[in-house]
């Protein structure tokens, strides 16, 4: 069980549930603070975790396999490390869900190396949830005051196959991504959102008010107009050179995960021009008026995700669709790493249904460059994975997870069926 005392000693501030205003935090946090470059979890300690009683592993600083079926709680370890990221989990946003059936609290402990040219540091990150009470966490023996002082110190990046909705769903999901990777080392983009945000809002509620009492005054709408068109060139010049940077490394990425054998774009959608928004609004006043929204602006950007000379969504197959949702990701690592100056922890839950062999293989052999840090995988295959890290040289250990608890094995070949 986890202890009293622990209990007692950890302290975090509740976290704002707007996306937005939670991504300022994570701004203030990297503009306020130098990190290293190096990051590796070697520890980590799970005591009534989800299905997990108690886990305590030492890791390995390049790739980390869980290897087992499914429920057997392989993507719950992934879950943990992002609680220590994060202080929250990925999956699920109730805290109290993921304490361990019939217990009363959780307990997620770990030990970061730090490494930059003055050395290498130890940091001990816990994170406990006690049912009634809120989370706490805690950072080298000392309680946090605020959680926009631990968010962002230890990056982390979740692959899972929920990342599907990102070329399934619609332009809102592509774009919350996008303002989300920019927003991380670019506070005043963030700040300009916000701004814009609040400002559409309020157009729109004087949108709905004139259709309301059915009456018109376009007099009342010009103020809103005015500080909306700035903020909306400002936003669109800056997420068009976020895809002009992002999209080279993306499409040597995916190059490298397809053998060269498919080409990718990236492109952004939008109706908000430099120069010419203003005019823009005036064109969709009459649409404005009939919807009682606005319409057009930065609100409505889209990136079109494309596969040779088609959308990805129509023509793309699912394995085509997953290795360029891995590549997008492991692009958005590449970008953060040289914009905020350290390398996210790789969490990869279940990626290699529906990729062939030879994607397969070439994602090992890109995981395993230094350039992409730690990395840590699940998979239902029981000799997948580790057949290609060491078929590519890449340093690794693993573990089969099942109804017993986690077991160390060396090579995937040696484990017995369960």
């Amino acid at each position: 069980m986890v202890r009293d005392s622990t209990l007692k000693t950890l302290r975090i501030a509740s976290a704002d549930k707007s996306p937005l205003l939670q991504t300022a935090k994570i701004a203030k946090v990297n503009e306020s603070e130098t990190f290293p470059t190096s990051m590796r979890l070697t520890r980590l300690q799970l005591l009534d975790f989800k299905n997990h009683e108690e886990v305590e592993l030492d890791l390995c600083p390049q790739v980390n396999c869980f290897l087992g079926d499914n429920g057997t709680g392989k993507t719950n370890v992934l879950d943990a490390i992002h609680y220590l990221g994060n202080a929250k989990g990925y999956f699920n946003p109730i805290d109290s869900q993921n304490i361990r059936h019939g217990r009363e609290a959780f307990l997620v402990e770990g030990t970061f190396s730090l490494t930059n040219e003055h050395g290498e540091e130890l940091d001990k990150v816990a994170c406990a949830v006690a049912k009634a009470q809120k989370k706490r966490l805690k950072r080298n023996g000392k309680a946090y005051d605020k959680l926009a002082d631990h968010v962002g110190r230890y990056p982390v990046v979740m692959i899972a196959p929920a990342d599907s909705v990102l070329v399934l769903e619609g332009s809102e999901v592509r774009r919350k991504w996008m303002d989300m990777v920019i927003s991380q080392y670019d506070r005043p983009y963030l700040d300009r959102l916000i701004q814009y945000h609040h400002l559409v809002q309020q157009r729109n509620n004087l949108l709905r008010y004139f259709a309301e009492n059915r009456t018109w005054d376009e007099d009342q709408l010009a103020p809103w107009d005015e500080r909306m068109v700035p903020l909306a060139e400002a936003i669109g010049e800056e997420r068009s050179l976020f895809l002009d940077e992002f999209e080279p490394e993306f499409q040597r990425i995916h190059a490298g995960l397809c053998r060269g054998k498919e080409e990718v774009r990236l492109s952004r959608l939008t109706r908000v021009e430099k120069d010419s928004f203003g005019e823009a609004l005036m064109e969709a006043r009459d649409n404005d008026r009939r919807l009682r929204r606005s319409t057009v602006g930065i609100h409505k950007d889209d990136i079109d995700f494309r596969i040779g000379d088609h959308p990805l969504k129509r023509f793309g197959s699912q394995g085509q669709q997953k290795t360029f949702l891995l590549a997008l990701r492991l692009a958005q690592v590449e970008h953060l790493a040289k914009r905020v100056g350290r390398r996210p922890i790789l969490l990869l839950d279940d990626i290699f249904d529906k990729i062939d062999a030879h994607r397969a293989g070439a994602l090992m052999e890109t995981l395993g460059k230094a350039r992409f840090g730690q990395v840590f995988i699940s998979d239902t295959h029981r000799e997948r994975i580790p057949e290609l890290l060491k078929a590519s040289d890449v340093p690794f250990s693993s573990w089969w997870v099942d109804g017993q608890g986690m077991t160390s094995v060396d090579v995937a070949p040696q484990m017995e069926a369960s």
